[in-house]
């Protein structure tokens, strides 16, 4: 069968991976798009954890989250002083190429993800440049918005002879550019919901309720991958829910709104009121933390009636605190509220952000053992300078990386913010997180 586009997920090259409700949404987005304007379309998720043909299949756990096939590398040598393995993430390269060679297709879409795990995509452009020389390829997604000029800088040095697009602009700008380019050659599909059912399995749904954040936190690069806070409508959600629950039995969510409970009244209430009343049975999760300031006790009434599991909250510090998200007596209202509806320790837990610019590792641990005594399981966050950000321009002055030069080198394994990480240190502080958790949550 000849493909209009073959859309594919990169390998990960990095020291850590893991699916905690990771999926490349921007891709799977397009892909819906596409297939409802009548594209005959074929996903190639590299990252693929339940492809039957992998050497052994990675360890799942509930709610769909679980670990990533993976084979051991060597160490890139400018990372060699970082205590930690190196990996490629994914299916194996002669799998990648099994598969391909059953495939045809006019034209290629790769997404990318973290600025630092562009070596997967660069792989492939280059795989795909020395065995499909006339065949264009497109490339979108946040390593490619955000490093555009790194990007352009690769194809231009490395990929003459071979049509490469980069894709930063407005998705409807961009399939209005394909429409031009290419005729459906397939019955335009009735939905245009990510593709989430091109996948060997559908462990788990994301969704949005909007794109973009309100807030402007120091660390984070929402306001640049998208300008605007833009809403969608709760009925509109409400279907998408009921679409995959119905149709393929899709039991977890995951929410990825940077700023899910915002304007609570007039989006997120409305579905978790029709959820409750239909009495639903779906599990929900919040990878990206929820704000406390905006739980108040009805909140926290409807998010447990409605089938929340993973609650993440916002937490970072305890005192000298780097963004206005909360004060601490927010987040100690919040977390009354939540156990007091019947929240669980092992349904709740916080993100202490650590390794920033001028880090003061003591108020990291103060922040660990007030987590410990608010019986709040801690999740630390590793640091990661995303161009465009106050922290990033801090970090760029203290780093013992060229973090302009290459985002390689943005990796938050390597606490790349330091001349010199202190290992001893960082440890010990995982080591107490762990330790903080196991005694709330026995794990």
């Amino acid at each position: 069968m000849l493909y209009d586009f073959l859309l594919i997920n990169p390998w990960i090259y990095d020291f850590s991976a893991y699916d905690f409700w990771l999926r490349p949404y921007g891709l799977l987005y397009i892909g819906g798009k596409l297939r409802k304007l009548g594209y005959q379309i074929y996903y190639l998720d590299l990252l693929d954890p339940f492809y039957p043909k992998l050497p052994k299949l990675p360890k799942r756990k509930e709610f769909g989250i679980g670990a990533f096939y993976k084979e051991p590398l060597p160490k890139p040598v400018y990372f060699k002083d970082i205590p930690r393995k190196f990996y490629r993430y994914g299916l194996p390269i002669n799998i990648f190429k099994e598969i391909l060679s059953s495939l045809k297709f006019k034209a290629v879409l790769l997404g990318s993800t973290m600025t630092y795990w562009y070596p997967g995509l660069f792989t492939l452009l280059k795989f795909f440049s020395e065995n499909y020389r006339n065949l264009p390829l497109y490339v979108g997604g946040i390593y490619a918005k955000l490093e555009f000029k790194h990007l352009k800088n690769f194809i231009e040095t490395n990929l003459k002879d071979t049509e490469v697009h980069i894709v930063n602009y407005e998705v409807e700008d961009f399939l209005a550019f394909l429409q031009r380019r290419y005729e459906p050659s397939g019955k335009p599909y009735p939905f245009d919901y990510p593709i989430f059912d091109l996948q060997t399995q559908i462990p788990y749904v994301i969704l949005f309720t909007s794109f973009g954040c309100p807030f402007r936190c120091p660390y984070c690069a929402s306001f640049r991958l998208q300008p605007s806070f833009i809403e969608k409508s709760p009925h509109q959600v409400w279907e998408e829910i009921i679409f995959w629950k119905t149709n393929y039995g899709v039991k977890d969510f995951a929410f990825y709104d940077d700023a899910l409970l915002f304007n609570f009244e007039n989006r997120l209430k409305p579905i978790l009121e029709k959820i409750i009343e239909e009495k639903l049975e779906v599990n929900f999760h919040t990878p990206n933390a929820i704000h406390a300031r905006f739980v108040t006790k009805e909140v926290a009434i409807l998010l447990k009636k409605a089938g929340f599991k993973t609650l993440r909250l916002g937490l970072e510090r305890v005192e000298n605190r780097f963004d206005n998200k909360i004060t601490l007596e927010e987040f100690l209202q919040a977390i009354s509220y939540l156990k007091e509806v019947g929240f669980s320790n092992r349904e709740l837990g916080a993100y202490v952000l650590y390794g920033i610019p001028e880090e003061n590792w003591e108020e990291v641990e103060k922040t660990l053992l007030f987590l410990a005594n608010t019986k709040v399981p801690p999740h630390l966050a590793e640091f990661s300078p995303i161009p465009g950000t106050p922290f990033f321009e801090k970090a760029k002055l203290s780093s013992r990386y060229p973090l302009e030069e290459d985002p390689i080198f943005h990796n938050n394994t390597v606490f790349p913010s330091f001349k010199k990480p202190p290992w001893e240190k960082i440890q010990y502080l995982k080591q107490l997180s762990r330790k903080i958790r196991h005694s709330l949550i026995g794990k």
